[in-house]
């Protein structure tokens, strides 16, 4: 492929927006496979650092702007007063986004260029892999970081392959995916011992799963009301939208429960501990049991700004735990500087939450510790526990109502599926919309609902497996992959190749 400026740009356009429809729902894992094939091409033809950063910021750009136009879903939920502002804004990110795999190309380009020795096209292939995880690393991290949609998501629909994240979390799962996808590149025996090493992967991931079981412990039930998110804020629905979460949280086997779960922000209105609305919240206890919910959470001094939080109710009306969200969307959730920034500008620091102190583990009477992760949390690796003892579950609180029927909230359900792999830990996902869901420590789904469905699931936890490797030593198991890689391709004996640097 021996293509130039705007031609390879366009090609790289086109294999990266169709490489994106290899992610849920849709999982079309051929399109992965000529979408980084056409990706190595473009590289290998590339005849400087600069070409290679070109033509793969247009593979991004193209892959970032089909992998995330679910946002624009939100910029049209009634009134839409900004709508307009949504695609140049989709259309913005996925510029940005797409300097990460641009950058990778620019890098491996330089190394392969500044040392020949580095030799043919099998070592050279693991140099723009290493490249690609290091980049795919920063994208999660640079800024607050998008860990969207990373390479490793392409096995979504394989549950046997997704137990490598167990071992080097879905950065390193992204590493080997690479490798794998890439191999026609560099020959037919490449191409099989890619096989080999996917078969390999796909067996010892059906040798670690278990039987699915009986959850063994305590039974809590998840209320799904499907809430539409033009109506979720008005004030002649609140009280219809509040009365309906309670009747669902009450209906048969309410007294078996140890927990009924909301949703994010499932309370139409700020919590404070003197809330009037608590004494009604608790008729939403289960008898000796707590309501867990999302809700925005002030103090009693309306200074002190307001959490996107979750809260733990007891039958009494109080608040006996919560947690504040730590990972704000920036703009979204969060404007920088909006307090100081509030008196130039009376739009500014509206809908700006506060953001929390750390990540935490809840630990209450008659419960799991359970750590809490509130919406958008859930899609970054190695960061959804609080420190200290290990808790038993994960709870992921959400409100994908702003997405409608996209792809986002599949891809989304896809992250939350992936960092129980990676802790070894089982999740109850609750959302407003859907898709709510019991995910066991192997990421595989026992239970859900649906998009755009109303409804309960009462499931007992399940058990949470040993301590994994990627949750014991997060992504430093990663790291290591990459330097026993890179040291292999530096010392490795070079060879002469006659293929495409």
């Amino acid at each position: 492929m021996n293509l130039r400026g705007w031609r390879a740009w366009g090609v790289g356009f086109v294999a990266g927006a169709l490489a994106a429809l290899a992610m849920p729902p849709l999982d079309w894992l051929p399109l992965a496979v000529m979408g980084i094939v056409v990706f190595v091409w473009l590289w290998q033809a590339a005849p400087t650092p600069r070409a290679a950063l070109f033509s793969g910021w247009a593979w991004g750009l193209g892959h970032f702007a089909v992998g995330s136009y679910w946002i624009l879903e939100a910029f049209f939920v009634p009134p839409a007063d900004f709508a307009l502002a949504g695609p140049p804004i989709v259309l913005g990110l996925a510029a940005v986004l797409g300097f990460f795999p641009g950058a990778a190309a620019a890098a491996a380009r330089w190394a392969v260029l500044r040392w020949p020795a580095l030799g043919g096209r099998y070592r050279r292939l693991v140099v723009l892999a290493i490249a690609w995880t290091i980049a795919e690393w920063l994208r999660g991290h640079v800024f607050t970081g998008y860990a969207w949609n990373p390479l490793g998501h392409v096995w979504v629909f394989a549950t046997p392959v997704l137990q490598g994240a167990a071992l080097f979390g879905v950065y390193g799962l992204g590493l080997f995916t690479f490798l794998i996808l890439a191999a026609p590149t560099a020959g037919w025996r490449a191409s099989f011992a890619a096989l080999a090493v996917l078969g390999l992967a796909g067996a010892g991931g059906v040798l670690v799963l278990p039987p699915v079981g009986e959850g063994g412990g305590p039974l809590v039930r998840i209320v799904q009301p499907n809430i539409p998110q033009a109506e979720k804020w008005r004030a002649d629905t609140r009280a219809r939208h509040l009365g309906k979460l309670i009747e669902m949280s009450r209906s048969d086997g309410f007294d078996r429960l140890a927990a009924v779960i909301w949703p994010e922000t499932a309370t139409p209105f700020i919590v404070t501990p003197t809330s009037a609305a608590l004494p009604l919240l608790a008729t939403a206890v289960p008898p000796g049991g707590y309501l867990v919910t999302g809700a925005p959470r002030s103090t009693d001094r309306p200074e002190d700004g307001v959490w996107n939080s979750l809260l733990v109710i007891d039958g009494r009306g109080a608040i006996v735990a919560h947690y504040d969200k730590v990972h704000l969307v920036p703009l979204g959730e969060y404007i920088p500087f909006h307090k100081e920034l509030a008196p130039v500008s009376g739009l500014i620091g509206r809908g700006s939450f506060e953001v929390g102190a750390s990540l935490a583990t809840l630990d209450l009477p008659r419960l799991p510790s359970f750590s809490p992760i509130i919406c958008y949390e859930v899609i970054f690796p190695g960061a959804v526990t609080g420190s200290g003892a290990r808790p038993r579950w994960l709870l992921n609180v959400t409100n994908d109502a702003w997405f409608g029927l996209s792809s986002g909230p599949y891809q989304h359900l896809a992250s939350a599926r992936l960092r129980t792999v990676e802790e070894g830990l089982p999740m109850i996902r609750v959302a407003n919309t859907g898709v709510s869901a019991v995910i066991d420590a192997y990421g595989r789904v026992l239970a859900s609902l649906d998009m755009n469905r109303e409804g309960i699931i009462d499931y007992a936890l399940p058990a949470a497996r040993a301590p994994t490797p990627y949750g014991r030593w997060g992504d430093w198991t990663v790291l290591a992959v990459v330097l026993m890689l890179g040291a292999a391709v530096a010392v490795g004996r070079p060879r002469t190749d006659t293929g495409n640097a």
